[in-house]
């Protein structure tokens, strides 16, 4: 246990309010090493990371969706809604695992090559020195493969390694592999590589991580579509090829629904025309067998009657298959808010009360896609069309229902008709009757099988002029920088990292250290005058106390002493006899060395001093001067076995002496305490203009205290960076005792710049003079 924990077990460490500059400048002087410390290991650490971090590249395009029709031209209205798909519709298409299924049915992936790297592995794609076709049996982890030579290669999974030869078939429980050279291939591609064969899900997986898209410009409707991978050419190779399937995928989406109606027409031609052929070898027998087609003249008007009914019946008969799907089609479309695919033909065919209304209400869309690109979904100008679309939709749904129930109204109507004149034919000549019905039927074929051409032939018209106007502003990029790691930024975070590390070092250091080290910091602890302080001694390192105050010395320690030696004048008046004694709280704060050079300081100005060590526990005053200890001294005075006159020992100053303690007794209070001791110090009095009393440390022994009542003067000696602040505390407890009127504090060994040798209001900073480093 050392002196400083036997002094105080309990320690109340105090907090300061405030930041002390000094303390903490002080604090980096010693921990400078720590900080280098520090930022080396954070530096490397960045310089380590972004040495093994494999490198990551990023290649983007950018393309502009203008979705519009050639059949502009042929004066047919285009399929696609004005304006395009909505960009965040167009964003997931892209972004969905179908798309990347086709995408990964373009590029081949299936396998990946790999070679080793002393440090990073290389990704080979497109440059392999070989390549692998395989018959996948069940999941394998990476295969390694070493290239001996030109004819030869090793091949190792798991625990099985052999060697086999190029385009020979290998045959294994998990897998069917053959192995064959490139173009890449030289001797210079000899080593050790891997590869890794990738299912669909798996490749697919990868495009799902990796491939972003983005919106550049709503009002330009650009997407920017990016994608993230280890080696430059993969990263641009699939951009460019997601840039190609997009384009046709994008026009496969678009003509969906019209090649639905192409089908249907199809099927219905082929029917129509299975029907006709019938019905024209029926006529070719009739007029073989019976050699005429004249009809009787009471036929007419039931055959005229038929004829207008027929012309009637042509268009609702194609209403309930064509028409009724094209209504359909366009609620399905109304209903969920899908772009109208429509063309005028249609438009002009319907009543004009629905075809001005379905003008209305693609106008509305218009105007509604048009705010949306220009506010926000939520303002009230959007909600305010949003609103008139809907009334539109709402009115379009109910006129189309309507429509289509009189359509259908229309065609019960016209059955009805046409089997009324049926009865009346059924009464003329069967024979008559029956040809005149199947060429009325045949006329109706006829006829229906021009319109459903017709109206295939407006669709094909119509998909032929839809483009998918995708034009790429910016090609896929190479990238020829990485993304990843971005070395900048790691060896800037390396270097912050280093210092904040550093700094929060500091502020820990700082806040833990309760150690005095500043002349504020002492100030802000107590309210005893300090009666000066001395800086650190640099000269040279003193291995016990000595005296190095010379003659004419200029130093920054001389002026220090001097301007204690004035304070400690106005502190004691007109009295020209001093008794002073040097105390501290614990040993080794330099209380000796304080008042030994003191002493000679006042020596020095022509005084007559004397330095008493009163310390008889454990004496140092003799070393100071470069002695040995004493046979007689203050323990053999006070215990009557000398006298002063032979215990006092001269010094190299004139007018300086120095009583030393002598021998250690066994009872020093005692000895303190008695009569002797008061007329020792009146006889030191006698001859001495000054004594200085060099006390015990007041916080280990009783001694210190008893030997200051007697002083006209006591100094207190603090020692910078040595003293802890509970100290403090000592000093404060002998003020409020009130037995210490001139109590005082002299700060020792301070290293810090700045006046300090100051009491009651003076200051001089030493340092003024430069004696120079002469020991």
């Amino acid at each position: 246990m050392n002196q400083e924990d036997q002094f105080l077990p309990n320690q109340n460490q105090e907090v300061l309010s405030s930041f002390d500059i000094e303390k903490f400048k002080l604090i980096l002087i010693k921990s400078w090493i720590f900080l280098v410390i520090f930022l080396v290991i954070t530096s490397t650490a960045a310089f380590m990371y972004v040495r093994y971090t494999p490198p990551t590249y990023e290649s983007s395009s950018v393309i502009k969706l203008d979705f519009g029709s050639e059949a502009a031209m042929l004066n047919i209205s285009s399929p696609v809604g004005q304006g395009g798909a909505v960009i965040s519709g167009e964003i997931e298409l892209l972004k969905s695992r179908l798309f990347f299924g086709k995408v990964v049915e373009a590029i081949n992936m299936d396998v990946s090559y790999y070679k080793y790297g002393r440090i990073l592995d290389g990704e080979r794609f497109q440059n392999s020195p070989f390549e692998v076709s395989y018959g996948l049996k069940r999941s394998v982890g990476p295969i390694d493969i070493d290239i001996l030579d030109d004819i030869s290669f090793t091949l190792s999974y798991g625990d099985h390694t052999e060697e086999y030869k190029y385009d020979e078939e290998i045959n294994r429980p998990e897998f069917n592999l053959i192995i064959t050279k490139t173009r890449f291939f030289n001797e210079s591609a000899y080593g050790q590589y891997y590869f890794v064969i990738n299912s669909q899900q798996a490749q697919v997986d990868f495009l799902v991580g990796r491939v972003s898209v983005v919106p550049e410009s709503f009002n330009a409707k650009t997407l920017r579509i990016s994608i993230q991978a280890k080696n430059q050419l993969k990263a641009q190779m699939l951009i460019q090829t997601i840039d190609s399937i997009y384009e046709i995928y994008t026009r496969e989406a678009k003509n969906q629904a019209f090649e639905q109606k192409i089908s249907f027409l199809d099927e219905r031609i082929e029917a129509t025309d299975s029907v006709l052929s019938w019905y024209e070898k029926y006529f070719e027998n009739f007029i073989i067998k019976n050699r005429t087609i004249d009809l009787r003249d009471d036929l007419g008007r039931t055959i005229v009657g038929l004829e207008e009914l027929d012309t009637s019946l042509i268009r609702p008969q194609l209403l309930p298959q064509i028409r009724t799907i094209d209504l359909k089609l366009l609620k399905i479309q109304i209903e969920r808010n899908e772009p109208l695919i429509i063309n005028d033909l249609f438009i002009e065919s319907l009543p004009q009360v629905v075809s001005n209304l379905l003008r209305e209400y693609q106008s509305s869309l218009q105007d509604l896609e048009s705010k949306r690109s220009s506010y926000n979904e939520n303002s009230l100008i959007v909600q305010q069309f949003n609103d008139k679309a809907a009334q539109l939709k709402t009115r379009l749904t109910n006129i189309i229902d309507a429509y289509i129930d009189q359509i259908q109204a229309q065609l019960n109507f016209v059955n009805s008709r046409e089997k009324d004149l049926q009865s009346s034919l059924n009464q003329l000549p069967a024979l008559e009757t029956e040809y005149i019905k199947n060429r009325r039927f045949y006329n109706q074929q006829q006829q229906f099988m021009l319109t459903l051409r017709q109206a295939k032939m407006d669709i094909e018209i119509t998909i032929a002029g839809t483009v998918t106007d995708i034009t790429i502003l910016s090609p896929a990029s190479y990238p020829s920088i990485p993304i990843k790691p971005q070395k900048t930024l790691i060896y800037g975070l390396g270097v912050i990292s280093g210092l904040m590390i550093g700094l929060l070092f500091l502020l820990v250091r700082y806040v833990i250290n309760n150690k005095i080290t500043g002349l504020i910091e002492l100030e802000r602890l107590t309210n005893v005058p300090i009666l000066g302080s001395v800086p650190f001694y640099k000269q040279e390192k003193l291995a016990t106390t000595k005296l190095v105050i010379r003659k004419d010395s200029k130093s920054s320690l001389s002026e220090s002493l001097r301007t204690i030696r004035t304070n400690m004048e106005f502190m004691n008046g007109t009295n020209s006899k001093h008794v002073i004694s040097v105390t501290s709280t614990i040993s080794g704060e330099g209380k000796t060395f304080l008042g030994v050079n003191l002493g000679g300081i006042i020596a020095l100005s022509g005084q007559r001093v004397c330095v008493v060590d009163i310390d008889m526990r454990k004496p140092k005053i003799h070393l100071a001067f470069g002695n040995q200890e004493s046979a007689k001294g203050v323990s053999t005075i006070l215990s009557g076995r000398s006298k002063l006159s032979e215990s006092l020992q001269s010094t190299s100053i004139e007018n300086f002496s120095y009583l030393p303690a002598g021998p250690v007794p066994p009872n020093p209070s005692e000895l303190l305490i008695g009569e002797l001791f008061d007329s020792l110090l009146k006889d030191l009095q006698k001859d001495f203009d000054v004594v200085i009393l060099d006390t015990p440390p007041v916080g280990l022994v009783t001694d210190g205290i008893l030997v200051m009542k007697k002083a006209d003067l006591q100094l207190y000696v603090v020692r910078s960076g040595y003293s802890r602040r509970d100290y403090i505390k000592t000093v404060e407890n002998l003020k409020k005792t009130g037995q210490f009127n001139n109590l005082t504090i002299v700060f020792n060994s301070l290293k810090s710049s700045g006046a300090y040798g100051y009491g009651y209001g003076y200051g001089y900073g030493y340092g003024y003079y430069d004696e120079g480093s002469k020991k």
